[in-house]
């Protein structure tokens, strides 16, 4: 029985065989690829293999048929698939879900005043929902922005324990076909075949960027799900081997790969004298030295207790390896007693702050409390993250928002959060660093198949 994409190649070799290109024009259009092929090499290649004959195309075909990256190029000429492949192109377990029909297809709209938002699809599972979704006008709308989107059930209540990430812009709405990608995660949370997903949306833009107006109506798109083209697809590895590095243990409980992405759970010795914040390069390898590394749709990780936490990586449930293995060698991490930063907002003071000196100053800009840090050799501080402040009581102070601001010139970060006006209590105040650019060296190497 021929598989999902074996199936999709068969379609397109049809497709193929039946292309009629006239025989100048394939001369023209070949000789006008080799004259900009110094120049635009990658693009050329891929001009090559769409004009080349049709038994040279099928050999192709069938030999990236394995090659995840390359055959999500393949798929991008398949229609109504393009536009998922291209958003999720950069993860490889969703670029393969796809591949593997396991997209679900929506097609539900609502429209209000001339602006039309149409839910095309998703992909699910008992993680994670990604939704890919579009709008389109009939003219008059520019520059819309998704100010708010919620996922409910049928009736409009929220789902527990649900986290979600969406945003994006829409320059020129009229006749637009680009889809725009959502992705919630829900931790257990079990699902309801019958969904609503509720759009609010903004017009314009500011001149710092922001959106300019919200729009009154909400676009409310009920929609469906095939709970069974997802039930109990999962694999479960029960790890329970610990590691050390640097005198610092860790143990990798368990191991859950699932269609949309792979959770690693792992537990720090309550014992360790560092505060361990992540890994660096957590990667699954398969025999062929294939790896799956780090989400990047989504959260990368979640807190499960003080000492616990699960990390995702891309899945890769569809590839079936014979040889599963587990590795790390670098973890961000930190002495304890340093893990914690304390200023003085009345006098400007830094109090407490990690011995590496890069926390250079604390000011004020507007009614938010400034921390600059220094990025040193690094390209940036992409792995710091600030707990929400707390005062000398241990209340905290404000909602626990923050911004960060990079600095091209002087190579600095700076962390804005809200302190000044009705919500500042009197200093000094602390903030626990959450994750941290310094890191400990080891070797793990865990096999789990």
């Amino acid at each position: 029985m021929l598989n999902a994409e074996e199936k999709k190649l068969s379609k397109a070799q049809s497709a193929i065989e039946n292309i009629e290109i006239p025989e100048l024009q394939l001369d023209q259009a070949i000789a006008a690829g080799i004259s900009k092929g110094k120049r635009k090499r990658k693009k050329n290649l891929l001009y090559m293999r769409t004009l080349a004959s049709a038994a040279i195309l099928i050999f192709a075909f069938t030999a990236m048929l394995r090659t995840s990256e390359t055959f999500a190029s393949f798929v991008t000429a398949i229609p109504g698939m393009e536009k998922i492949v291209e958003l999720v192109r950069n993860d490889k377990g969703l670029t393969a879900a796809v591949e593997n029909d396991f997209a679900q297809k929506i097609g539900v709209s609502d429209e209000h005043d001339g602006l039309k938002v149409t839910l095309d699809s998703v992909i699910v599972d008992e993680q994670m929902m990604v939704i890919f979704y579009k709008i389109d006008s009939s003219g008059g709308h520019k520059e819309i922005s998704v100010e708010n989107l919620r996922l409910t059930d049928s009736t409009g209540n929220n789902l527990e324990e649900t986290v979600s990430s969406f945003g994006g812009w829409v320059e020129d709405s009229q006749n637009n076909d680009e889809l725009l990608q959502a992705t919630y995660e829900f931790y257990g949370t079990k699902l309801p075949e019958n969904l609503q997903l509720s759009i609010e949306l903004a017009e314009g833009r500011t001149e710092d960027g922001q959106p300019l107006a919200k729009l009154a109506d909400t676009w409310v798109l009920p929609f469906s799900i095939d709970k069974d083209a997802f039930l109990d697809k999962k694999e479960v590895f029960e790890v329970n081997e610990t590691v050390e590095f640097e005198g610092q243990k860790i143990t990798i409980e368990k191991v859950s790969i699932y269609p949309t992405r792979i959770g690693v759970t792992a537990h720090f010795d309550e014992g360790n004298s560092k505060q361990i914040f992540g890994f660096e390069d957590l990667t699954l390898v398969d025999e062929t030295g294939e790896e799956w590394a780090a989400t990047n749709n989504g959260t990368t990780a979640r807190h499960m207790d003080e000492y616990s936490k699960e990390f995702f990586l891309q899945s890769n449930f569809f590839k079936k390896p014979e040889e599963l293995h587990l590795r790390f060698n670098s973890l961000r991490a930190m002495d304890k007693d340093e893990a914690e930063i304390i200023v003085d907002p009345d006098k400007m003071e830094i109090l407490k702050a990690p011995s590496d000196g890069r926390l250079q100053k604390v000011g004020r800009e507007g009614n938010n409390l400034l921390l600059n840090f220094r990025r040193g050799s690094e390209a940036g501080l992409g792995n710091l993250l600030l707990d929400q402040a707390v005062d000398q009581s241990g209340d905290k102070i404000g909602d626990g928002s923050q911004a960060v601001r990079w600095s091209g010139e002087g190579g600095f970060v700076e962390v804005l959060f809200p302190y000044f006006g009705e919500e500042a209590a009197p200093g000094p105040i602390t903030l626990k660093l959450n994750d941290y650019p310094a890191t400990i060296k080891g070797e793990a190497n865990i096999r789990l198949k």
